[in-house]
């Protein structure tokens, strides 16, 4: 030890470690950030989408106030609902479903970095296995 006591009997040597174990983790941090790449974008993406829905619906929202207060019927009011109400579930409905394509693709292109990251650590690792 530094101090110049007696190594403790369960302490680990550190230097029986190879000197090419450092070596090995390179190809794995390189698919490790391919992947964080990836799944960086993924996010962002769904979030962008995110306010232009709101923008919609609150835009239709106000406009549904304005037809309330500008019909003279209750028929009018009703109609004014009845639109308004159809617009929503048709938005929230494309809403989901570009939700789910997005995450359908985020997934997809995880997986595949995540693949090319395992096939290209393990040529870089395992020179022997391409020569078979």
């Amino acid at each position: 030890m530094l101090d110049g006591s007696a190594p403790q009997a369960g302490a680990q040597d550190l230097s029986a470690i190879p000197a090419v174990a450092p070596g090995m983790w390179g190809p794995w941090l390189i698919g490790v950030a391919k992947l964080n790449a990836h799944m960086q974008q993924g996010p962002g993406t769904l979030a962008s989408e995110r306010p232009n829905v709101v923008g919609r619906r609150v835009k239709d929202d106000f406009t549904l106030v304005q037809r309330i207060t500008q019909s003279r019927t209750s028929g009018e009011i009703w109609v004014a609902h009845l639109e308004f109400w159809e617009r929503a579930v048709e938005d929230h409905s494309r809403e989901c479903l570009l939700i789910g394509r997005l995450a359908a693709g985020v997934t997809n292109k995880a997986v595949s970095a995540a693949q090319c990251a395992r096939k290209d650590a393990s040529e870089e690792m395992l020179p022997s296995s391409r020569a078979a």
